[in-house]
């Protein structure tokens, strides 16, 4: 095991953060490729047009106005007579949540809903644990934790979890059942979980971010069937034809706590954000995401005979890890000469991937902190550019990958731009 896992009488640590290079050497340098990757897709948009992009993100990230919203928006008072509170309603409704116990603040990211979170109930050396089934949670978990001055640890797995959970009085239980690079704990297990973190009077998160891809690729039951968590944030651009957004869920008692920290740092939805989450939620269709569920599946089946058994299910999409990556990069080049560790290697690929195919992945515009894992999504866009075509781009990105090893100077400007200092 790593040593962010628990293990037995070990201290718990938090998880270790993804690894950085040279080139992607500090937060400052990765969001310097998001800006770099947003001018790559503004580029291709204006030269080529909207479809020469394919998304391969699960992030939908649409802003789904109709025109007859546009007068209720003209000011915050209309804004209020015509949506105040419709969005919190669909997202009860959407998570199995009873409204007679439980209420919603809608927050304009999950980073911000973790944040409203962590402040609301947290108080200076609290505890909080968390629990993935593989991989790691999402950095703006422990990120959160740790600005309200809590002390974050994490167990992979529930073995991990029995032996962690009880080496302090922890406050706080967080679960992922799907983690940012699509690790999937089961539902059985989540309840388990559940249940340990219950019986020692400890609160009780689940991070849902990916509750729709979940639900549908795994026939799962929504949040708050699964077991009774106090509180959940669900993402409502993940698989969903919503804008960047987050609903937070929860008890009433502790919302109340919650909902204050959102308004008081200005973490919650604003107006036009507001009423695209209520059109996102009322446009959601399983449908879609079902298809993508199914075409997932059989792309799994083509990448792993070709590309090895780093291939793995991401739910409703396939992934290698940036180690995973490169070796299939270290295959293909015959040397394992280069500076760059491999998550330069694998957004490097990333970036090659939309360069010349319009594929555009996480690491493309995703901000500092996000998994540098080599996904690709299905939804929404994966049935347009075609199984064959995007196995054939993979095996080319993966050669040309290996052509730069040696190059980290090339690397950089891919990454960053033009003008960046060469590498040392």
């Amino acid at each position: 095991m790593s040593a962010h896992n628990i293990k037995g009488k070990r201290p718990a640590q938090p998880p270790e953060p993804y690894p950085r290079g040279r080139i992607l050497s500090s937060p400052e340098a990765e969001a310097q490729k998001s800006t770099q990757g947003r001018r790559m897709v503004r580029q291709r948009i204006l030269a080529l047009g909207k479809d020469s992009v394919f998304n391969m993100t699960g992030l939908v990230r649409a802003f789904p106005l109709d025109p007859e919203d546009l007068p209720s928006l003209e000011n915050q008072f209309t804004y209020y007579a015509h949506f105040l509170g419709r969005a919190e309603e669909l997202a009860l409704a959407h998570v199995g949540a009873d409204p007679r116990l439980h209420s919603a603040v809608m927050c304009n990211r999950v980073t911000s809903a973790m944040l409203a979170i962590m402040l609301g109930v947290l108080k200076p050396g609290d505890g909080v644990i968390s629990v993935v089934g593989r991989g790691r949670s999402h950095p703006s978990a422990q990120q959160a934790v740790e600005l309200a001055g809590g002390v974050f640890a994490e167990a992979v797995g529930l073995e991990a979890l029995e032996e962690g959970i009880d080496s302090r009085r922890w406050r706080m239980l967080v679960i992922t059942p799907l983690t940012p690079s699509k690790h999937h704990m089961p539902a059985s297990e989540v309840a388990q979980a559940i249940a340990m973190a219950k019986e020692r009077d400890m609160l009780v998160l689940v991070d849902d971010a990916h509750m729709m891809s979940r639900t549908v690729f795994y026939d799962e039951p929504v949040t708050f069937a699964l077991a009774d968590p106090d509180l959940t944030v669900w993402s409502l651009d993940k698989h969903v034809p919503g804008p960047r957004g987050a609903a937070i869920v929860g008890r009433r008692d502790i919302m109340d706590k919650v909902s204050a920290m959102a308004f008081q740092f200005g973490l919650e939805a604003q107006s036009g954000h507001y009423a695209a989450m209520v059109r996102g939620m009322e446009a959601y269709d399983r449908e879609p995401v079902r298809r993508a569920a199914s075409l997932a599946r059989h792309l799994f089946k083509r990448f792993s005979k070709r590309f090895g058994q780093g291939v793995y299910q991401a739910g409703p999409g396939v992934a290698l890890t940036a180690e995973d990556f490169a070796e299939a990069v270290f295959l293909r080049r015959g040397s394992r000469d280069t500076t760059l560790v491999p998550s330069e290697i694998s957004v490097t690929g990333c970036f090659l991937l939309f360069k010349d195919y319009g594929i555009i992945t996480i690491p493309i515009t995703g901000y500092p902190g996000a998994a540098p894992t080599f996904r690709l999504m299905t939804h929404p866009d994966g049935e347009r550019f075609g199984v064959t075509a995007l196995e054939e781009a993979v095996e080319d990105v993966l050669v040309r990958t290996g052509e730069l090893l040696e190059r980290p100077d090339a690397v950089r400007e891919l990454l960053l731009g033009e003008g960046q200092p060469p590498a040392r």
